[in-house]
């Protein structure tokens, strides 16, 4: 690997890192995830031995951290939530509550 790519962010397993891999690739910006020998290991393995790094070139940096930094937000707002009238654990996809149909605080 040159020494001009720089790491742009480790995703929690390969299989996420090709995925964003080629998430970015889409948008044309030039990326490099290594082989990662461990991925084998899933559930087996602590969760920091799969993880597995995206590099890109230093002009793509600030491009690919955008597109990245989206694609958090996204997890993020698609996470399981709380009600917060009932405790009860929800779905991502539920705009209200299963267990006493209050609906889903808005979230920034």
């Amino acid at each position: 690997m040159s020494d001009q790519w720089i790491k742009i962010y480790r995703a929690s397993s390969p299989i996420e890192a090709e995925l964003l891999g080629g998430l970015l690739r889409a948008e044309g910006i030039q990326v490099h995830v290594p082989n990662n020998p461990s991925a084998g290991g899933v559930g087996e393995l602590p969760a920091d031995a799969i993880e597995t790094a995206i590099y890109v070139m230093p002009e793509a940096y600030e491009a690919a951290k955008h597109i990245l930094s989206l694609y958090e937000q996204n997890s993020a707002n698609n996470a399981e939530w709380c009600c917060p009238a009932c405790g009860e654990l929800n779905p991502a996809s539920f705009e209200e509550c299963w267990q006493c149909q209050k609906e889903r605080p808005v979230t920034d």
